[in-house]
């Protein structure tokens, strides 16, 4: 299945995990996985259905839709969009999409060191450690995924060769970043892929900011379109792993 075909098929992916159990959309889900674009797309497709959804539930019924939907089989009727309750509905639908598109484009960007600060303490709230229990990146990725989570994300050289654990999803000011446990030796560490476009002040390309969070020291940097925080790293180690040549290698 390519991203195209994937694509026509998920647009009718339902919301309510009724589908994930078929094969065809299993496929097409996989296929998002491979796809960067593809998964960006479907995460904005998903967000749509969402607000729909909500905003159709916000719509009383017209007390006679029964009755009129019957009688439509007997009689011939205009365009159903002619219709007033359907023009009703769909400018009611309409209102909703753009007020709740108003309310996120008036967002005021957070600072990246404040989101920081909150995403770690929020690491920690909760009982589960993981959400997700894997050693295969693909199945991490996967299930992310399907959780409406980012999934492009590289592990830098320097971690290459830790050990996977699992992921789990942490909400911050509406963005849902995966938390990636991982195994490097005696540390166990924690790797943030953060999708940065609503965030100021971030860390400058190819240029470690070390920063003191709570308990947690953290090395965050960018790399394409993901900044990422790493904690359970000490200073020292993440220079030894990281910087080679004199240049840093975070890249994936």
């Amino acid at each position: 299945m390519n991203s195209l075909e994937a694509k026509r098929l998920l647009e009718v992916f339902r919301p309510n995990g009724a589908d994930e159990a078929d094969p065809r959309f299993a496929e097409a889900l996989q296929q998002v996985e491979r796809d960067p674009e593809l998964a960006r797309w479907f995460k904005g497709q998903r967000s749509f259905d969402k607000d729909f959804a909500a905003g159709l539930r916000t719509l009383p019924a017209p007390a006679d839709l029964k009755a009129f939907i019957l009688e439509s089989r007997k009689v011939v009727r205009p365009p159903f969009w002619r219709d007033w309750r359907v023009r009703a509905a769909a400018a009611a639908i309409l209102f909703v999409l753009v007020v709740a598109g108003g309310a996120m484009a008036t967002t005021k960007p957070v600072p990246f060191a404040q989101f920081r600060s909150t995403l770690i303490d929020q690491a920690w709230n909760g009982e589960s450690h993981l959400d997700f229990e894997s050693s295969d990146v693909a199945r991490v990725k996967q299930w992310l995924v399907r959780n409406f989570a980012p999934s492009d994300f590289a592990l830098p050289k320097g971690l290459q060769g830790a050990r996977l654990h699992g992921c789990r999803i942490v909400e911050v000011n509406g963005l849902r970043v995966p938390m990636i446990c991982l195994g490097d030796g005696p540390k166990h560490l924690h790797l943030f892929a953060i999708d940065g476009v609503q965030l100021t002040q971030l860390p400058a390309e190819g240029a470690p900011d070390f920063e003191k969070c709570g308990g947690w020291k953290t090395a965050s940097w960018q790399h394409g379109k993901t900044t990422y925080v790493l904690t359970g790293m000490n200073y020292q180690t993440f220079v030894n792993k990281f910087r080679k040549m004199g240049r840093w290698t975070t890249s994936g």
